[in-house]
């Protein structure tokens, strides 16, 4: 029999720099007060959140990936939990959410698998296969209702088993004075092409012809860094741009922005944005995912139409010249996030439901996987 304090096995591809690496760090760590918490790595890369997770007493296990197809990763990761006496096992990234049911099966332990946007990137037969077990997955966490709507109408999830677990945004320290003459946009976020930094960069040559001192900075790396350059060096705004690269704790860059700017084409409810209002920073956001739910237009931040330069422009200037609404965002922002993005607000999701599952030993714990992969 479980016991009443169950052990809790998060499963993630690495513990490298991102929204869902950073949120797992968070969430494990605050429940390792609680329960037997470990975090098992599917990769060698386990800076700067690993670091963080073995500081505050929970363990964590690395596994060196031997080739880009490692079934024995799984052999693995199933022989560790096992060993750990694992109750629960959570998934918290697309391929971890893979690993993390196939070994949860094996070893007959319910599995929680999560959705950390309002669509799946995966496609073709790694789609399907995903698909098919977030529908046998005896529950999915989600951080937006905008992915709790697409897993129950588009994946055909059983809303009862979606969770609607809510980002914790820890509190924020006092804001550094910003300099008005220079203001900072900035982007935080992977250097993708769904992130649309480059529409932000098309809008920039408006933004500065409206407020001269303006500078733009883009926190972040990824693939589309060097046409991001090239774009910068080609609208001539090359000197006023600045690419950061990866930063471990990009919160001390962000206090210090006159705005942030989200331009994706879709998200869930995006980390950074709630850390920029957590500090009283105005976010200028294209309306999708959650975004709505916490950029209300004028108080935390502007809501725009489009990613269009002309439109994406508009609200940046705004957000940096209205100073009314820069007050409220100020006052506003924090209030927001301290009351619904909480350690507590995380918890109070998150506890009930891992002693729900750790007493389970019903049939959907006990499916055969072979049909689930021929879907």
């Amino acid at each position: 029999m479980p016991s009443e304090i169950p052990t809790v096995g998060f499963v993630i591809d690495d513990l490298g720099i991102g929204g869902a690496q950073k949120q797992l760090m968070l969430v494990a760590s605050a429940l390792v007060l609680t329960t037997g918490t470990r975090v098992y790595v599917l990769s060698t890369i386990e800076a700067p959140h690993g670091r963080s997770l073995r500081a505050r007493g929970v363990p964590v296990t690395t596994m060196r990936r031997r080739s880009n197809m490692d079934p024995t990763r799984l052999v693995r990761l199933t022989r560790a939990m096992g060993a750990d006496r694992v109750d629960v096992v959570h998934g918290f990234l697309d391929a971890s959410n893979v690993y993390a049911f196939l070994a949860a099966r094996a070893l007959r332990k319910p599995v929680v698998l999560s959705l950390r946007s309002q669509l799946l990137t995966l496609r073709g037969v790694r789609g399907r296969v995903l698909r098919a077990l977030l529908r046998r997955a005896d529950a999915v966490t989600v951080n937006s209702e905008a992915g709790r709507a697409f897993l129950v109408e588009r994946v055909r999830v059983q809303a009862d088993r979606v969770v609607l677990l809510p980002n914790i945004v820890a509190p924020a320290s006092a804001a550094p004075p910003r300099d008005d003459t220079a203001p900072v946009v900035g982007c935080v976020g992977r250097l993708v092409g769904l992130k649309r930094f480059d529409a932000v960069l098309r809008a920039f040559p408006r933004v500065r012809a409206a407020v001269p001192g303006a500078r733009l900075e883009m926190v972040g790396d990824g693939p589309e860094l060097g046409a991001l350059r090239a774009l910068a060096r080609e609208l001539d705004v090359e000197q006023w741009v600045d690419f950061t690269g990866a930063v471990d704790d990009a919160t001390t860059r962000m206090a210090a922005m006159a705005c942030v700017v989200f331009a994706s084409e879709f998200e869930g409810l995006p980390n950074a944005a709630l850390e920029s209002i957590a500090r009283g920073v105005p976010v200028v956001a294209v309306p999708v995912g959650d975004l709505p739910s916490i950029v209300v237009d004028g108080s935390t931040g502007v809501v725009v139409g489009a990613a269009s330069p002309e439109i994406l422009a508009a609200g940046i200037v705004r957000a940096l010249t209205d100073r009314a609404l820069r007050r409220r965002a100020q006052d506003e922002g924090p209030r927001l996030v301290r009351e619904r993005y909480s350690v507590q607000a995380a918890l109070a999701v998150l506890l009930p439901l891992y002693q729900r599952l750790s007493k389970r030993t019903g049939a959907a714990a006990l499916e055969a996987t072979t049909p689930v992969l021929g879907e």
